[in-house]
């Protein structure tokens, strides 16, 4: 039932980095616009809103005095400083990340929908400094209760806790003690970002003739993490090429030379990895952990063949949408990616699944589901 009147909490400004922690929250924030709600995002930033804010959403930035900046008790503070800014007729409030904190009294009576993008307990550590000794040890053990005490008060408000993966529904109802009828396991809003353009002029952008196999390397967005993610497949590309003449391999997010046939592709905005999947056959992508990188779903959109780890939780019914690799093993990944080159009717087959299947990431559609399962109240 569209016309509702739905604030939403988020982590920061709206950004054309895929990997933005408030990229969710903003992305929502259209679905539910184009589904004819009237939305508001409140968020921690400049006194300007933003020009990139969705057609539609209102933004509302504010700059909360805190004593307690960078530490749990800060990120609380900025919660219980956005709820001042929900509107008294909303009908429903939304955070994303549920955040450290509860929104307090301001929340009222009306349903608050928390989605949980990590659970940070676990990841305090201490400041720069204390090392391993004792002041060093009390500081991560107290923060990491503090945490973990700030966390439940803010799950403990929500009326419907949204997660990505059975794992999480799991800790969230045994570690954090969520009920199983609050929990939901829904998929990430992912927006939908500028129209890729077509095969050929994205190869011609990446110089790529048209009639050789290309994979393209979707690494994590950790500088850190992408060296060691992109060694094997970069390895397996090499032991596949002799197979395959001219094949090319495109790695974005990163500047590094990597020699015959590979070519880096620095930026990785929701344009540059549109136009990259859209020239691709095949794309590898190392999401971090179970949950599905925003990267994966522009590749499954974009109709190519993917390649994921056997980790990634893409939920029930993906199976046949993505290959599956052990992507540290450069044998395993060599294999997957022959086959895939030498089928150009697997690779059609799996792209028509998958652009199916990441239908369910579209915002427009998460708010439809949201709406239909009563996330926002009764109709």
């Amino acid at each position: 039932m569209a016309g509702r009147t739905i604030d939403i909490v988020a982590a920061g400004p709206p950004s054309p980095d895929l990997h933005d922690p408030a990229a969710p929250a903003w992305a929502l924030a259209a679905g539910l616009a184009a589904s004819g709600h009237s939305v508001q995002v409140t968020y921690p930033g400049s006194a300007e809103p933003p020009a990139a804010a969705p057609a539609g959403v209102a933004a509302v930035p504010f700059s909360p005095v805190t004593a307690h900046v960078g530490t749990a008790l800060g990120d609380a503070e900025l919660a219980r400083a956005a709820a001042r800014h929900l509107r008294a007729n909303s009908q429903a409030v939304v955070r994303d990340p549920s955040g450290l904190g509860a929104l307090g009294h301001h929340a009222g009576h009306r349903p608050v929908v928390a989605f949980v993008r990590s659970l940070s307990a676990e990841e305090a550590s201490p400041p720069a400094g204390t090392g391993p000794r004792l002041a060093g040890r009390l500081f991560a053990w107290g923060e990491r209760r503090g945490v973990r005490r700030l966390e439940k008060e803010a799950l403990a408000e929500a009326t419907v806790v949204c997660c990505a993966t059975v794992a999480q529904r799991d800790r969230l109802r045994d570690d954090y003690g969520v009920a199983a009828a609050r929990l939901r396991i829904v998929a990430s809003a992912v927006a939908p970002g500028p129209d890729p353009p077509s095969r050929e002029a994205a190869r011609r952008s990446l110089t790529v003739p048209d009639d050789v196999p290309l994979a393209v390397a979707l690494p994590p967005a950790e500088s850190e993490a992408t060296a060691a993610a992109v060694s094997p497949i970069v390895e397996a590309f090499r032991r596949t090429r002799p197979i395959f003449t001219g094949a090319r391999l495109a790695v974005v997010g990163t500047a590094e030379t990597y020699g015959a046939g590979i070519s880096s592709v620095p930026e990785r905005d929701a344009a540059t990895v549109g136009r990259a999947v859209a020239a691709a056959d095949v794309v590898v992508v190392t999401s971090p952990g179970p949950a599905v990188d925003p990267t994966l779903v522009l590749a499954l959109r974009a109709g190519a063949a993917v390649v994921v780890a056997p980790e990634v939780d893409l939920g029930e019914g993906a199976d046949a949408t993505v290959r599956r690799s052990p992507l540290a093993d450069p044998g395993e990944l060599a294999s997957v990616l022959a086959e895939l080159f030498a089928d150009p009717e697997e690779r059609r087959v799996q792209g028509e699944k998958g652009r199916a299947f990441a239908r369910r990431f579209d915002p427009a559609e998460l708010a439809r589901e949201l709406e239909g399962a009563g996330a926002f109240g009764p109709s």
